[in-house]
C-alpha cells in the first residue's frame, strides 16, 4: 500500500514509550507525543484539494541562495535549503505539524524498545537513488557517520554523538542511544532524514562530488544548477512510487524580493513561495491566492552571542530586551497580523506554561540597566547586529537600531548579508547579535539543540545553564505532555532570567500558491511532499 501524504491520521495519544510507524495501517500506530501540533496547525486547504494531473512544471520562489544541495552542508530550514532537499532526496520519516505524529516514507517503520534507548529503523525494499544504487541500512549508517564526523562540520550531527549504529540486515539499522530519548524519532525526522548514496556519503572525495553533483532518492533529480540563481529538477524515473511524481519539472528560483513574491505568483511568473511573514500570508489570501500555513514553536528572535563580546553581560541582554516591544514590531512591520511572542513556545502549545512570558517593553528598567552597562553613557556599548538581506529584516533592524541608540552610550552597527553567508558566520561564531528564525514542530530536536550547552554548532548563542540542560533531558525522556510541560516550565523560567535571546514574533510558515496547484501539505517546519503536488 502506498501511503498518500493526504491520508488522515488519528491523533496520537500523549503517553507511552513504544512507537511504531506503520505503512500497512496507513497511519502512525505508535504512541507519539502530540507536541506543538496538538491544536496548533491551521491551513486554508480549499485550493489544494483534488487529484493532480500528470505533467507540467512548477516554479518556486525561494528567498535565499543555496548553502548546499547535499545533506552535509545544506541549511536545514524550510525557507533555506530543506525544500530543495525534499525534492531531491525525499525523507526517511517526517513530522505532521497538525498532529505531532512522526510518519514514515522511505522507511517502513521506526520502533523503540521500552527503555527508549534502542531504536530500530526498517527501510522499504527496492528503493533506489537516481544513479541506480540501493538505499539500504549501510547507506543510512554511512550518512549518519559522516554527519557526526567533526571534520565534515555538519550542522545536524550533534544528536549522533555517542550513538552506536549496527546493521541488523540489508534493510534494518539498530540505533543505540547513550541515554533514553523517547522523542528520537523527531530528531530523525528533522535532522537525519535526507540520505545520499553510500559511495558519495562515505568518503571525503564522495562528499566533494556530492556537493557539486547531488544525487538523491527523491521524486526529482538535478537537470541544471546555476548556484545562487536557479535549480532546475526533472522527474526521477527510478522513484520508488512508480506513479509519482505528478510533475515533470520543478524549478527553484532565488528571489530576494520577498514582498514581491505574491505579485509574481498573481502575474503567473511563478507558482509558489514559502513565507514566514504573517502579513504577506494574509495579503496573499486577500489577493485570491491560496495559503497553507502552520503555527510552530520558536519564531523570529534577536539571538545574543553569550560566548564573547558585549552580550556576555546579562545586564546588556536584559536591557536590550526590555527596551524593545514585540507589539510595536508587529504593528510597524507586519500590519499587526504577527502574534506578539511570549517566548520560545507558541501560545497554544501544550508544552508551554501559558502563565509565563519573557520580559520586554519596560523602557525605564532598560534605561537603568543601560546606565549601569555604559557607566551613565561614559563607556560606549557597541555591538554588531547581523541580519539577512531582505527589505523587512533591514527595516526591522533599523527600528531596533534607532530604539536602542535612544539610550545614552549605545551604538548598533547593522550588518546585512545573504542567507548563506549568515549561516556560515553563525557557525564561525562571528557575530554579536543576529536575527534567528527558529521554526520548531517539537522541542526535539530543534529547541533542544538550540539551548543545550553541549549541542555544538546548533547552539549558536553559546548559552549554557545546568537547570536548562536538566529540563531538556527530563523532557526528552518522556512522551507524557504533562511531564514534559513541567520540565519545560523550569526551562522557561530560567531562560526568562538569562535571556540568551528575545523572541519578537511567533513562528508561522505558509506555502502561498496559485489555485491550480494541488496536493500541497506542509510537514516538519514547512517542507513540501514533492511527490504529491501537481496541477489540476
Amino acid at each position: 500500500m502506498v501511503l498518500h501524504p493526504k491520508t488522515p491520521l488519528r491523533r496520537p495519544p500523549c503517553r507511552g514509550l513504544r512507537r511504531r510507524l506503520s505503512l500497512a495501517l496507513g497511519l502512525a500506530a505508535a504512541t507519539v507525543l502530540a507536541t506543538t501540533g496538538c491544536g496548533l496547525g491551521s491551513s486554508d486547504s480549499g485550493g489544494s484539494s483534488g487529484e493532480p494531473e500528470h505533467g507540467g512544471s512548477v516554479t518556486i520562489l525561494m528567498p535565499g541562495e543555496e548553502r548546499g544541495l547535499d545533506p552535509f552542508t545544506a541549511s536545514y530550514s524550510s525557507v533555506a535549503d530543506s525544500n530543495r532537499l525534499s525534492a531531491l532526496y525525499d525523507v526517511l520519516v517526517w513530522t505532521d505539524p497538525s498532529t505531532g505524529g512522526v510518519r514514515p516514507k522511505l522507511a517502513e517503520s521506526l520502533v523503540s524498545d521500552q527503555s527508549a534507548r534502542i531504536w530500530t529503523l526498517t527501510l522499504r525494499p527496492d528503493v533506489r537513488f537516481s544513479d541506480g544504487s540501493p538505499l539500504d541500512a549501510g547507506t543510512v549508517k554511512a550518512n549518519w557517520e559522516a554527519h557526526r564526523d567533526p571534520t565534515v562540520r555538519s550542522l545536524v550531527g550533534g544528536p549522533l554523538r555517542g550513538v552506536q549504529l549496527t546493521e541488523l540486515g540489508p534493510l534494518q539499522l539498530r540505533i543505540e542511544l547513550p541515554s533514553s530519548n523517547a522523542n528520537f524519532d523527531h530528531t530523525i525526522a528533522r535532522n537525519l532524514s535526507f540520505v545520499a548514496p553510500r559511495r558519495l556519503a562515505g568518503t571525503p572525495e564522495g562528499r566533494y562530488e556530492l556537493k557539486h553533483a547531488p544525487v538523491g532518492a527523491g521524486p526529482f533529480k538535478v537537470k541544471s544548477w546555476e548556484p545562487g540563481r536557479e535549480v532546475r529538477l526533472e522527474r526521477n524515473p527510478l522513484y520508488w512510487q512508480r506513479d509519482r511524481p505528478y510533475l515533470d519539472e520543478v524549478v527553484f528560483r532565488v528571489d530576494k524580493d520577498v514582498e514581491g513574491s505574491n505579485k509574481a505568483i498573481q502575474a503567473k511568473r511563478a507558482d509558489l513561495t514559502l513565507s514566514t511573514d504573517p502579513q504577506s500570508i494574509a495579503q496573499a489570501r486577500a489577493d485570491g491566492l491560496v495559503a497553507e500555513d502552520a503555527r510552530l514553536n520558536g519564531g523570529l528572535m534577536v539571538a545574543f552571542n553569550v560566548r564573547k563580546g558585549p552580550f556576555q553581560d546579562p545586564n546588556a541582554r536584559r536591557a536590550t530586551a526590555l527596551a524593545l516591544s514585540s507589539t510595536e514590531i508587529s504593528r510597524r512591520f507586519y500590519g499587526g497580523r504577527g502574534e506578539s511572542a511570549r517566548g520560545i513556545f507558541d501560545s497554544a502549545s501544550p508544552l508551554a506554561n501559558v502563565n509565563l512570558a519573557a520580559p520586554e517593553n519596560r523602557p525605564e528598567e532598560a534605561r537603568a540597566l543601560f546606565a549601569q552597562v555604559t557607566n551613565n553613557g561614559k563607556k560606549p556599548f557597541v555591538f554588531r547586529y547581523l541580519v539577512p538581506d531582505s527589505a523587512k529584516m533591514r527595516a526591522t533592524a533599523e527600528y531596533i537600531r534607532q530604539t536602542l541608540e535612544g539610550f545614552p552610550g549605545v551604538t548598533v552597527i547593522v550588518e546585512v548579508t545573504d542567507m548563506a553567508s549568515l549561516v556560515t558566520r553563525l557557525a564561525g561564531n562571528d557575530f554579536d547579535a543576529t536575527v534567528c528564525q527558529l521554526w520548531a514542530d517539537d522541542v526535539e530536536p530543534t529547541i533542544y539543540q538550540f539551548l543545550y550547552s553541549k549541542a555544538g554548532l546548533s547552539n549558536i548563542t553559546g548559552y549554557a545553564n545546568d537547570i536548562v540542560d536538566t529540563a531538556l533531558e527530563d523532557g526528552r525522556r518522556s512522551t507524557d505532555a504533562g511531564s514534559r510541560r513541567d520540565a519545560y516550565t523550569r526551562l522557561q523560567n530560567q531562560v526568562n532570567r538569562d535571556l540568551p535571546f528575545w523572541v519578537y514574533s511567533s513562528a508561522v510558515i505558509g506555502a502561498v500558491h496559485r489555485s491550480d496547484l494541488v496536493g500541497i501539505q506542509l510537514y516538519n517546519d514547512g517542507l513540501i511532499h514533492f511527490d504529491a503536488i501537481g496541477r489540476r
